[in-house]
Order: structure tokens, then C-alpha cells, then sequence
């Protein structure tokens, strides 16, 4: 696996995936008569494991969520990540793309700020996504 599909199957296997799983688990077992207090530490571990959360900074040419990405930035603890991919293409495309991915919305572009939509400051309009791993 490289790249994005390495990214997908850790986002498949989530936190709050793996704790369904162990509930599902759970309840299997409690039909089959065969519950145990393991399974139950197990949940309460997936439970109170510690997550890290990354921040994808997201600049489009309009306020639209929707939009193609013009400008991408992504932090996240303990790694060095690169915003493009071997090619030099942005690792997403569209933010529709990137919100498929695990990521969502915490902060939209301030529209506020724009006086005059054909003159903005900067690069486009900023959105900020976050995601917890």
C-alpha cells in the first residue's frame, strides 16, 4: 500500500471504529453466553486511549466547501507530512475529498473580512479541518 490508501486503512481502523467493533464484539459474545470482564477491559482501553489530533489547513478560490484546493497545509504530531504527493499534486484535490477522508470542518472561511470578492488578501479562503487519530 502508498500514500493515500495507507492513509485510508488508518482511518478505517479509527478509534471510534475500533470501539464498535469491540462493542459488536461484546454483544456477540453476551448472545453466546460467553461475555467476559476481558471483553469489557478491552472497550474500556479502546475508550480512554489517547488520541492525536491533526489540523489540514484548506485554502479554495471561493467560500464553497466544495471547491477545489488551491493551497494546503497539514500538521500532525510526530510526523513530517508532505502536502503533495510524488507527483506535486496536492495529497487532496477537492476538500469534498478530503472531508471522505476523516477530515471535518472546524472553521470556515470570514467572509466578513472580504470587502470586495474580487480582491482577497492572501491565498483564496481558508478552511480549517481537523481529525483524530
Amino acid at each position: 500500500m502508498g500514500g493515500l490508501q495507507d492513509e485510508q486503512h488508518r482511518i478505517a481502523r479509527s478509534p471510534i471504529v475500533e470501539l464498535r467493533t469491540q462493542f459488536q464484539r461484546c454483544l456477540d459474545r453476551f448472545r453466546a453466553g460467553a461475555l467476559s470482564e476481558a471483553d469489557f477491559e478491552t472497550a474500556l482501553d479502546l475508550v480512554d486511549r489517547r488520541r492525536k489530533q491533526s489540523i489540514l489547513y484548506i485554502q479554495a478560490p471561493t467560500t464553497y466547501p466544495h471547491d477545489m484546493v488551491i493551497g494546503m497545509s497539514i500538521y500532525e504530531k510526530d510526523k513530517d507530512f508532505e502536502d503533495v504527493d510524488e507527483t506535486g499534486k496536492f495529497l487532496y484535490q477537492t476538500i469534498d475529498v478530503a472531508l471522505e477522508d476523516g477530515w471535518r470542518i472546524i472553521k470556515f472561511p470570514e467572509v466578513a473580512l472580504v470587502l470586495d470578492d474580487q480582491n482577497t488578501c492572501g491565498l483564496g479562503y481558508e478552511f480549517v479541518l481537523e481529525r483524530w487519530t
